[in-house]
């Protein structure tokens, strides 16, 4: 499969084939189209586990929110660190250079 351009944008887990907002603060990354899809799904699974509708069986449960943040720390962790495999030079320069990133990848 051949890698093209793509711009990710971590605000709104969205993924372009040309930036179109000044505003808005993109990673270039070369990837084929499965990696991209796996990319959107990682940015799925972290929109659900944010806004499920999926009540909790104690409200105040405070190892079920543990279990969630853990869910989604690691969700994103595995998008940054995708974002870094696939990313161009600057790509990767940018997220080495992130506070307590460069230390894991």
């Amino acid at each position: 499969m051949e890698k093209r351009l793509y711009y990710v944008t971590l605000d709104t887990g969205e993924i372009h084939r040309e930036p179109f907002d000044d505003q808005v603060n993109y990673y270039e990354i070369m990837a084929t189209e499965k990696e991209i899809m796996e990319i959107e799904h990682m940015f799925g699974n972290l929109h659900d586990s944010e806004y499920s509708p999926e009540p909790l069986m104690k409200p105040w449960s405070e190892s079920r929110g543990q279990e969630r943040r853990n869910l989604q720390q690691s969700l994103v962790d595995r998008i940054f660190t995708s974002i870094y495999e696939l990313g161009t030079d600057q790509t990767k320069e940018d997220i080495k250079t992130m506070n307590g990133l460069n230390q894991r990848l």
